[in-house]
């Protein structure tokens, strides 16, 4: 099907679909059923294998991110089943920087933060041209926040060399039978005075995860993954420091003196301490599991985690005959402004330098197809597409989706730059440090961690460790 047979399709796809959901509107809970209208009404069904074909030749994709493997496997089977080309998945290790030693491949996947490490051993090729020339995947469909977050080496430089190939995000996930109560609500505005709602400040969220504590029902307010449990990447501490105006380096000096150590971390750190109070027993050592766990079996009226995890708890939620609601995480306003960023994570896909120019920039313009993307989204692997993110169809596939693309739009991370995982070790021991005393702690003592580790970063920085 040609480019413009294909926009047509979509389009009246669109069009249908608008009136089904208008007549049936239970539909939007069934993201199967949307994908199979897609790939039925808009001629994407699977061609017939060509492993007969002498001029086939194989793609080989490497993936540096064990995470991906499951999800990148799926893609290969599906790619040989529609163009009968053979796809090879390696896994290479994240470990070691020996140019030589390297694997060869077509393409590469990697987190957020290997993709410089590649692209800075002249191991990748620009993606540039590429987005220039391509009349399917190029730089006006591309979600753009996320493409320069996780493919443009140096920073600021304007160079790509990697498309985001899956994105996340924290969010909120909060009990909608607790929060979307007329006679909580009304307690709650008698209480705080003003109206219960989506929380547009951290001070707003701690109020919320404050009246939901209820020792007599063993209801805790809120929880999310602990800085000494096994995933302390998913911890909202990098989201609320720059949301009160902070960051881990200055922009202009480039370093953590100054900036990590500010008074603004101090603010941020205070409403760290003030959200964890709120926490189930034991709520430091957990992981992404345990928030999911803790919002399937009540004892929490809000849970902070990754969107990828929202698909799994709304199909708990549905077996139990729960409801729950989903929502971006706030932002804060400062004596300095009104600030807001989420912590995000993001792999990339790139072009190998000495692999097959041609199989690869076949398969990502497979790849970035709507309906390709389409697919990714219903298994919680959110796309980067614009044409996708801002479709009716996606916004209606699950009632967490309308708030990703906001997210992402905003996104941090603590994973990319050199030396990442030395710094931020250093940053969630310092954190960790901060929130885990009981009792008060002043913001003297908070300062003082924070000037420590400011130094040690900066040491790290500047004398080296190791790459990342």
């Amino acid at each position: 099907m040609n480019q413009s047979k294909t926009d047509s399709a979509i389009f009246i796809c669109s069009s249908i679909w608008k009136r089904i959901l208008k007549c049936r509107p239970f539909l939007i809970l069934s993201p199967f059923v949307i994908l199979v209208f897609f790939l039925l009404m808009c001629g994407c069904t699977t061609s017939p294998i060509l492993s007969n074909n002498p001029n086939n030749t194989g793609l080989t994709i490497l993936v540096d991110d064990p995470h991906a493997l499951g999800m990148v496997q799926n893609l290969g089977r599906e790619y040989e089943n529609k163009t009968g080309v053979s796809v090879s998945i390696k896994q290479v290790q994240s470990t070691g920087d020996d140019g030589a030693s390297y694997q060869k491949g077509d393409l590469l996947i990697a987190g957020i933060s290997r993709i410089p490490f590649y692209a800075s051993e002249d191991r990748l090729d620009s993606l540039n041209t590429f987005l220039s020339t391509n009349s399917t995947v190029n730089w006006s469909v591309m979600e753009r926040p996320s493409l320069n977050m996780v493919g443009e080496y140096p920073e600021h430089s304007g160079t790509i060399y990697a498309l985001p190939f899956s994105q996340d995000a924290l969010g909120i996930v909060y009990r909608s039978d607790l929060l979307d109560d007329p006679n909580e609500s009304e307690s709650f505005c008698t209480t705080y005075g003003y109206p219960l709602g989506v929380p547009g400040r951290y001070s707003e969220l701690r109020d919320i995860a404050e009246f939901f504590s209820r020792n007599s029902t063993n209801l805790s307010g809120i929880g999310f993954a602990g800085l000494g449990g096994s995933d302390p990447i998913s911890s909202p501490w990098l989201s609320i420091v720059t949301s009160y105006g902070s960051d881990i380096f200055g922009a202009s000096s480039g370093k953590a003196a100054g900036t990590w150590n500010s008074s603004k971390t101090v603010m941020a750190m205070t409403a760290m301490r003030n959200l964890s109070r709120y926490e189930p027993v034991g709520a430091e050592k957990w992981g992404d599991k345990d928030v999911a766990n803790a919002l399937n079996s009540g004892t929490i009226a809000v849970g902070i985690t990754w969107f990828s995890q929202f698909p799994d708890i709304q199909t708990a939620a549905e077996k139990q005959n729960l409801s729950f609601g989903y929502i971006p995480l706030p932002g804060e306003i400062t004596a300095d402004g009104s600030f807001r960023a989420i912590t995000v994570r993001i792999d990339g896909i790139g072009l190998l330098k000495g692999g097959s120019q041609d199989r690869a920039k076949e398969f990502l313009t497979w790849l970035y197809s709507p309906v390709v993307q389409f697919s990714m989204a219903k298994s919680g692997h959110q796309p980067a597409l614009l044409t996708v993110l801002d479709s009716y169809p996606y916004l209606n596939m699950n009632p967490f989706n309308r708030a990703l693309p906001e997210s992402m739009r905003i996104g941090v991370s603590a994973e990319k730059g050199q030396y990442a995982n030395e710094v931020r070790n250093v940053t969630e021991n310092a954190v960790k440090a901060i929130i885990s005393p009981e009792g008060d702690v002043s913001q003297d003592e908070i300062l003082k961690i924070l000037n420590t580790s400011a130094a040690l970063i900066d040491s790290i920085r500047q004398d080296g460790v190791s790459k990342p």
